[in-house]
């Protein structure tokens, strides 16, 4: 397992245990980063309205409809806080934490949720056929990694999305003033991130696979995008 990936699935293992043990994820901040401006400021980011995969901006795009496949990269809680299993697509999810897919499980499996399937995977090696996907989220994944992984996890999206496919795929705006914070903070959180790739080298790798519609910039840039019929 690539080094990287290893740190994010424990990390995000750790997360599980401690919400089950009642500890918050701010409790493992020091306290003189959670009294400072800078924090104060991007907390405040975090707690928008909006943000995640059930967003309503990503909704409006992504048009799920009946008869569709959406695919949840990096699906964390997602069906159980942002109740994706009812848009009238049909769900499939993906995490590298399999605590994370396991509380997924359990979530299916209590309410009796109908979905298509949750795995284990990380965006780079992904149990599914070419173009098997109609719509696509990607919500804060990809900007743990290093670009030669980048580089490798969009081919990999790119082949199981169906051409024209729509996705929205989220990364560090690397111009925002509180982009620092949000390295500083995931780094207590045990989610280190190695090598940030500027935000104008991510672009160039979405380029020859991704068609881009628009994009909204915050501390963290969304992209609207289409998958290419004309890549290479």
């Amino acid at each position: 397992m690539h080094h990287q990936l290893r740190i994010i699935r424990d990390a995000y293992d750790k997360t599980v245990d401690r919400y089950f043990a009642g500890v918050e994820d701010e409790d493992l901040l020091p306290e003189e980063f959670k009294q400072s401006d800078r924090y104060k400021r991007f907390k405040a980011l975090l707690h928008m309205p909006d943000g995640g995969s059930g967003d309503a901006k990503i909704r409006e795009y992504l048009q799920p409809q009946a008869g569709m496949r959406f695919l949840d990269v990096g699906c964390c809680a997602n069906l159980m806080t942002r109740n994706l299993a009812a848009w009238p697509s049909t769900y499939y999810g993906i995490d590298i934490s399999p605590k994370l897919i396991e509380a997924s499980q359990n979530f299916v499996k209590n309410h009796q949720v109908n979905i298509g399937g949750l795995a284990v995977a990380d965006m780079a090696h992904m149990p599914f056929d070419d173009h098997f996907f109609d719509i696509c989220a990607v919500i804060g994944i990809v900007e743990y990694f290093d670009i030669a992984y980048i580089r490798t996890a969009l081919k990999e999206l790119h082949r199981v999305m169906k051409p024209q496919g729509r996705i929205v795929l989220d990364f560090p705006n690397t111009a925002h003033p509180d982009c620092t914070t949000m390295v500083e903070m995931e780094g207590y959180l045990g989610r280190t991130r190695q090598n940030v790739p500027t935000t104008h080298a991510f672009e160039k790798e979405l380029r020859p696979l991704f068609s881009l519609e628009k994009s909204d910039a915050n501390v963290m840039k969304t992209y609207f995008l289409v998958s290419r019929s004309d890549a290479a």
